[in-house]
C-alpha cells in the first residue's frame, strides 16, 4: 500500500473455520450501491438507513439464486470505523457459504482488502491517530487481561492528547524563534532565553516520564521477562517445570545440562510472564557452554526481573558468588531462592547477608506459592500494574520518541548558550519526531510497516 486508495474493499473479519456466524466487512464509497445489487431485504425498511440492521438474503444478481440468509448492518460516513460508508454482513459460519458471499461481493466492483487496510483508512480519515492504531494492534494480540486493559486504556486517547499538547507547546516556541530569526526588523518581542530554557526543561521532564511509561508498556504488552539464574544443577530447570506445570526443561543430575536459554509463557494473576531458564553461570568448561553463558547474560540484560536459584543442600562456592554478583550488578528487581529444602541444608544463612531468602523445594513444589506471591509484589511495586499510566508504542514510534528526547536534551543544554538558529533546528527535529509518534507527520513508507502487522479483516 504505497498510496491512499478510495476504492471499495471487503474482507472476512472473523477467523476461518466452522462457527455460528462469520462477519464480512465492506467499506468504501460504493459499499451501499454494491449491497443494493446483491442484498434483498426481508422487511419494509428503506435500505440503507444509518446505523440500522436488516435481515434478508444475499443473492447472485445474474441468476437470482440465494447464497445465504444474512444480517446486514449499515454505518454511514463519517460515523463508522473507517470513516467511510461501511457495511457488515453477518453470514452463517460455514466457510463454503462465506466464500460464496465474498465471491459475489468481489464480482460487483469490490476488491479484497489488504492487511490492516480498514484501520489504515480509519487513520487516514482522522478516526484515530497512530497511538490508537497501536492500541488496536496490541488489543488484537493481547494474551492476558492486563495486556487487553493496557490497550483499551490507550484507545481512550489520553496518550494521544499528551503528545499533541507537548508538540503544540514546542511548536509555539519554534514559531517564535523562527519569527525572531526571519523578521528581526518587525516589532517582535525579544525572546527571554531563561524562560525558554525553563519551559523546555519542564517539557523534557514530562516527555521522559512518558518515555518511561512507554518502555514499561512494551514490557507488559510483550510479556514480562523473568530470568532464572543459578550455578549448574541448582534446580533452575526443575523450578521452571514446576511453575509451568509440565516438563519443559530437561532435568538431570549432570551439571550443565541446560546449554541455551529456554523461554516459556505463563500467567501470574493477570500478568503475562515470559519465564526464561538460562545456562548455569560458572567459568565455562568448553566453547558451547561459553556461548550458553553469554546468552544467559544477554537474557539478564533483557529481563524485567531476576530469580537467583541457590542449592541449599550444598556449600556455597565461587559459582554461587558469581550468581549473586550478577544479580546485584544487573540493577533490576530480583528474588533469591534457597532450593532443595527437602534435603539436609548446608548453605549458611550468612551467604544471603541481608537479603530475604525464599525457601522452596522445586522437586516437591513446596514454597512455590510464596515465590509467585513475591514475584507479583515485585511487578506491582514497579508500577506496572498501573495501566492508566502505561503507553503502547510500535517500533517506529519508539525510535521517533527516542530521537525526540535526544534532540530536546540538546535544546535544553543549548538554550541561552547557542545561536538561536541552532536551537530552532533542534526544536524542529523534536516537533517532527513527535509528529511521527502520533502520526501528524508520518510518511507513507512508515505507514506500510505499521499496518502490515494487522490481519486482513482489520
Amino acid at each position: 500500500m504505497s498510496k491512499v486508495r478510495t476504492d471499495t474493499i471487503a474482507a472476512v473479519a472473523t477467523p476461518p473455520g466452522r462457527s455460528a456466524i462469520s462477519l464480512i466487512r465492506v467499506s468504501g464509497p460504493a459499499a451501499f450501491e454494491v449491497l443494493k445489487r446483491i442484498f434483498k431485504t426481508g422487511g419494509k425498511k428503506t435500505f440503507p438507513l444509518p446505523h440500522c440492521a436488516y435481515y434478508g438474503s444475499i443473492i447472485e444478481p445474474e441468476s437470482g439464486l440465494v447464497a445465504d440468509k444474512v444480517l446486514v448492518t449499515t454505518f454511514v460516513a463519517p460515523h463508522s470505523y473507517t470513516g467511510e460508508n461501511l457495511v457488515e454482513i453477518s453470514t452463517h459460519g460455514n466457510m463454503v457459504v462465506v466464500s460464496k458471499v465474498l465471491q459475489i461481493v468481489f464480482r460487483n466492483g469490490v476488491r479484497s482488502a489488504e492487511a490492516g487496510e480498514f484501520t489504515r483508512r480509519a487513520f487516514l480519515n482522522g478516526k484515530m491517530d497512530l497511538l490508537e492504531v497501536e492500541a488496536v494492534s496490541q488489543l488484537l494480540s493481547a494474551g492476558s487481561m492486563s495486556q487487553a486493559r493496557l490497550a483499551l486504556n490507550q484507545l481512550d486517547g489520553l496518550p494521544s492528547h499528551f503528545v499533541s499538547r507537548i508538540r503544540s507547546r514546542l511548536l509555539d516556541h519554534l514559531v517564535q524563534l523562527e519569527a525572531s530569526l526571519n523578521f528581526p526588523e518587525d516589532a517582535i518581542e525579544a525572546i527571554d532565553e531563561h524562560l525558554l530554557a525553563r519551559d523546555l526543561k519542564k517539557i523534557l521532564a514530562e516527555l521522559q516520564i512518558f518515555a518511561d511509561n512507554a518502555r514499561n508498556g512494551s514490557m507488559v504488552a510483550g510479556g514480562l521477562k523473568v530470568a532464572l539464574l543459578g550455578r549448574p544443577n541448582s534446580g533452575k530447570s526443575s523450578l521452571m517445570n514446576y511453575m509451568l506445570g509440565r516438563e519443559r526443561a530437561i532435568v538431570t543430575e549432570v551439571p550443565g545440562t541446560t546449554r541455551d536459554t529456554l523461554e516459556e509463557s505463563l500467567m501470574i494473576g493477570n500478568y503475562a510472564i515470559k519465564l526464561i531458564d538460562t545456562a548455569g553461570l560458572r567459568q565455562p568448561g568448553d566453547r558451547i557452554e561459553a556461548i550458553g553463558i553469554e546468552r544467559t547474560r544477554r537474557a539478564v540484560d533483557e529481563a524485567f526481573a531476576l530469580i537467583g536459584v541457590f542449592d541449599g543442600a550444598d556449600l556455597p562456592d565461587a559459582d554461587d558468588s558469581l550468581v549473586m554478583t550478577e544479580l546485584e550488578r544487573a540493577g533490576k528487581p530480583f528474588l533469591v531462592v534457597r532450593n532443595k529444602a527437602d534435603l539436609e541444608q548446608k548453605l549458611p544463612d550468612t551467604f544471603f547477608a541481608d537479603k530475604n531468602q525464599l525457601v522452596i523445594s522445586a522437586l516437591q513444589g513446596s514454597g512455590l506459592d510464596r515465590l509467585v506471591a513475591e514475584l507479583r509484589k515485585v511487578i506491582e511495586g514497579s508500577g506496572l500494574g498501573e495501566y492508566d499510566e502505561l503507553v503502547l508504542l510500535g517500533a517506529q514510534q519508539s525510535a521517533a520518541l527516542e530521537k525526540a528526547l535526544v534532540a530536546l536534551e540538546r535544546a535544553c543544554a543549548g538554550a541561552g548558550r547557542m545561536y538561536q538558529d541552532m536551537l530552532a533546528i533542534d526544536l524542529e527535529e523534536v516537533v517532527r519526531e513527535l509528529g511521527r509518534v502520533n502520526g501528524e507527520t508520518v510518511d507513507v513508507n512508515t505507514l506500510d510497516l505499521i499496518f502490515e502487522r494487522f490481519c486482513i479483516g482489520k
